[in-house]
């Protein structure tokens, strides 16, 4: 339970980020606190180094935020952009920052896909990346799960249909 009415997120914001969370291994996440401009939704790992955050504005307003919070903090951070109705309304996007050695690398829109061995990962809009949850984290890799365009599209519409109706269970 939240203590105080401004500390409480949006319950699609929790869902989402519990959705992303479980891809993950069990993790120390805990809040963010403080005034770090990126939600109020923003949970952080320092074992996996990985900051995840959710906001019902599909603007997005976070972006400059969020590449603050990895440099100054070290840590990749996941930004998710529902809508206040996810894959109903409108598409739910992610946008990702991932720590380099210098610069902190900023992947914008992208897709939840759920392959059919029931891994997540995150589709760019092109065919030509993705990014796996893995035990340390978020991993980055040019290699997609999917062989064609057909098997992108079914991992994209199984992870907006989980997304649904974990929505309507709100």
């Amino acid at each position: 339970m939240y203590c105080n009415p401004e500390d409480a997120r949006p319950r699609a914001s929790t869902m989402l980020i519990d959705y992303m969370l479980s891809a993950l291994p069990p993790g120390d996440f805990r809040p963010t606190g403080g005034n770090t401009g990126l939600p109020a939704s923003a949970v952080k790992s320092r074992t996996l180094d990985l900051v995840v955050a959710a906001t019902p504005v599909m603007a997005p307003i976070f972006d400059e935020a969020a590449l603050r919070y990895a440099r100054s903090n070290a840590c990749d951070v996941a930004l998710i952009r529902h809508g206040f109705e996810p894959e109903t309304s409108g598409p739910v996007r992610i946008d990702i920052v991932l720590r380099l050695a210098s610069v902190p690398l900023l992947l914008p829109d992208l897709s939840l896909y759920r392959h059919v061995s029931g891994r997540l990962y995150l589709a760019a809009p092109q065919d030509d990346l993705s990014i796996s949850f893995g035990p340390h984290g978020l991993c980055f890799s040019s290699l997609e799960p999917w062989l064609d365009a057909s098997e992108r599209s079914e991992g994209l519409e199984r992870a907006a249909a989980e997304i649904v109706r974990a929505c309507r269970r709100l």
